[in-house]
């Protein structure tokens, strides 16, 4: 398979055009940059007249179920997917092809991958590549697409999912990944008569009672190193059972660590189904956990970061 690395939208908008059946995907434990960068490019497809599928690892998580076009969204078990149909295979967010967890052995048979990614440590999978780590997300990147290939693509679904996928990967814009450029299409993004504060309280206000259950027994193994520097917590298979939550309820545990007064760097050690040990870095920004992760054989950006150990 060829690859190639490119600064501009000319390759990928000639696939585009050139074929029909699409399936996109992201990363395994979806996020809000996954799933909204997902359904923008769904929606943008449709609207070019193809026929694009998503397929994930993972069931949607909930706290996504009010985006556009979420019923679209199938993951593996649904076995919806015969890859002999796939013309050309899309890929977000992924900073290689494994992070795309079960889904990966499908895409490895699609002739034609597109890998679009803002990580730094992308290895450039694709067929065609597009990663651009000075943005914030890949949110950032289908917003520039679409302007490339045609603004008048942009509706209120679109930019509802990419409002969904900037806001999740900059913290709500506190992320030193935040640049003029992310306000300004976010401002663009708001015109088209979203309402920030509806996607707001659809993401962050939708605490269960077993997520806060969870979070008061993790709290409970917070540490600090003797400098005040590092904070680390705990989530253990036994605490999950415990108070009855899911893995999905575990996102967002780790930013309360980062809150500590002079904190830099907080760590949150997750037991996995398969009895292996998550590890997932935030920096405040002085100190880069995508470099440290990649000791490990892990990776993500400077200020978040993860590894997997066994």
């Amino acid at each position: 398979r060829k690859i190639k690395i490119m600064n501009n939208f000319d390759e990928i908008t000639k696939v585009l055009q050139k074929n029909n059946n699409f399936l996109i995907t992201s990363h395994a434990n979806l996020d809000g940059d996954g799933i909204g960068s997902e359904l923008a490019f769904y929606f943008i497809l449709k609207k070019l007249n193809k026929n694009p599928i998503i397929l994930n690892q993972d069931r949607l998580p909930k706290i996504y179920d009010f985006l556009p076009g979420s019923d679209k969204v199938h993951y593996l078990e649904d076995n919806c997917i015969n890859p002999k149909s796939i013309d050309v295979g899309i890929v977000l967010d992924c900073s290689n092809v494994k992070r795309t967890g079960k889904t990966c052995g499908i895409f490895k048979n699609i002739k034609t991958i597109i890998n679009i990614d803002h990580h730094k440590s992308n290895e450039n999978f694709g067929g065609l590549n597009y990663v651009d780590s000075s943005v914030s997300s890949v949110g950032e990147i289908i917003y520039e697409f679409i302007n490339f290939i045609d603004s008048d693509l942009l509706d209120d679904k679109i930019s509802t999912c990419l409002y969904t996928a900037i806001i999740t990967d900059t913290g709500s814009f506190r992320h030193s990944n935040v640049s003029s450029k992310t306000f300004k299409i976010a401002s663009d993004l708001t015109s088209f008569g979203i309402k920030p504060y509806l996607i707001a309280n659809n993401i962050y206000n939708r605490n269960t009672y077993s997520g806060l259950k969870l979070l008061g027994e993790a709290l409970l193994t917070l540490e600090m190193d003797d400098s005040n520097y590092v904070s680390w917590l705990t989530i253990t298979r036994k605490m999950l059972n415990d108070t009855n939550a899911n893995d999905e309820e575990i996102e967002g545990i780790i930013d309360i660590a980062t809150t500590l007064n002079n904190v830099e760097i907080s760590i949150l050690f997750r037991e996995t189904k398969d009895n292996k040990i998550k590890i997932s870095f935030r920096s405040k920004g002085n100190f880069d956990v995508n470099k440290f992760a990649g000791k490990f054989k892990g990776g993500g950006h400077p200020n978040a970061a993860g590894c997997l150990c066994s």
